[in-house]
């Protein structure tokens, strides 16, 4: 009597066309995701990735659809993950052919972006996705929107891994950036970081809330993209080029300079059709380091900033409210710094990496590690 063969599946496939040294928040969640899973799942964990630029995504393409086929064929594979709903629409076929349990991420604009045929596609395919794992309770409801059944969705908060800061690295830090910005005294300093598109709000901060702030305070604004040009408008029709520093591009070192140095990290978004901020890491990955986050009230910032406990939420576009809020903690450096400190420890706590990965394990039913 010959032996029975098994051919047990106990593997899970992270494939997303965003990681590092690539860089952007999608970038950093991707990262991040991946850790998770490689540390927390208690089964053989793969990655493909996408580490270049946008010119080289139709090469990659062609190697995730061959390397996931290899993977699941050869049962190494049981479970795969894509890591936006952008990877999700190209590997779909594939993986329904292969009748491979999956699931996809869901970031925010990969899902509301208003192209025609993209609408068309996402209102089409996401729908039939088994599972889909949105990074805020507003990706959740964007996802939905689609067509999604509710007992698809699955909110998972992320975590974040950020090394502990000292006061006296925090005060290295605000020397370092002093100098480098050339400043007198020891003003307030309020940052903004990342890519400047629209939805950040960024312009409209420069024209309708700076002008009322009053205080030995400078705006640092680390990053480059589309809307640069209407911020640097903003800055000279506002009179405020005094008070704000334009970085552009920054390195990996600079940016933890920057979040470290900060008293106030602004996180000032605007409503944008078509566009939506599905989370908002960079106000974790900021409160982590001390600063103190104040965000707009709005999308998956709402999820990023639990207000009054890792951070103060204000109304979008309410001019008057933001100056309000800031006026309050620039008239008082000293206990602004004490609450971002408390703040600082609760994010740590609620954003960290072993919770999230947890959670991902969980809702993919992958046996997790006993650590």
């Amino acid at each position: 009597m010959s032996a029975v063969v098994s051919f047990a599946v106990t593997g899970a496939l992270f494939v997303t066309r965003t990681f590092p040294p690539s860089v952007g928040g999608m970038q950093t969640l991707a990262a991040d995701v991946w850790e998770t899973l490689r540390s927390g799942a208690a089964v053989p964990t793969y990655l493909v990735a996408h580490r270049g630029t946008a010119r080289g995504l139709p090469v990659f393409v062609v190697r995730a659809v061959v390397r996931t086929l290899q993977l699941v064929v050869a049962r190494r594979v049981d479970t795969v993950i894509t890591g936006d709903v952008v990877m999700y629409l190209v590997m779909a076929p594939l993986l329904r052919v292969l009748r491979v349990r999956h699931a996809t991420m869901a970031m925010g604009k990969d899902v509301v972006w208003a192209q025609p045929v993209y609408r068309r596609l996402v209102a089409w395919l996401l729908p039939k996705a088994p599972r889909v794992l949105a990074i805020s309770e507003a990706t959740a409801q964007a996802v939905v929107a689609v067509g999604v059944p509710a007992s698809h969705v699955r909110v998972v908060r992320l975590g974040v891994e950020v090394p502990g800061v000292s006061d006296a690295g925090r005060a290295a830090s605000r020397h370092e950036l002093r100098v480098r910005l050339g400043l007198d005294g020891d003003p307030v300093i309020l940052l903004a970081l990342g890519r400047l598109v629209r939805r950040k709000g960024v312009a409209w901060f420069v024209r309708e809330v700076l002008p009322r702030l009053d205080g030995d305070l400078v705006y640092v604004v680390a990053g480059t993209g589309e809307d640069e040009a209407a911020v640097r408008t903003a800055v000279v029709e506002s009179g405020q080029g005094a008070r704000v520093r334009l970085l552009g591009r920054v390195s990996d070192d600079e940016r933890e300079m920057l979040m470290r140095a900060s008293d106030i990290f602004v996180q000032s978004n605007v409503v944008v059709p078509g566009d939506m901020e599905g989370f908002g890491l960079v106000a974790v990955e900021a409160a982590m380091r001390g600063a103190f986050v104040v965000a707009a009230d709005l999308e998956g910032l709402r999820d990023a900033v639990a207000a009054g406990e890792t951070g103060v939420l204000v109304p979008p576009h309410d001019a008057a409210a933001w100056e309000r809020t800031l006026s309050g903690l620039i008239a008082d450096p000293d206990g602004t710094r004490a609450v971002a400190h408390d703040y600082e420890q609760e994010c740590r706590r609620r954003y960290s990496r072993e919770r999230m990965g947890r959670e991902l394990c969980d809702v993919l039913g992958l046996e997790r590690t006993s650590g």
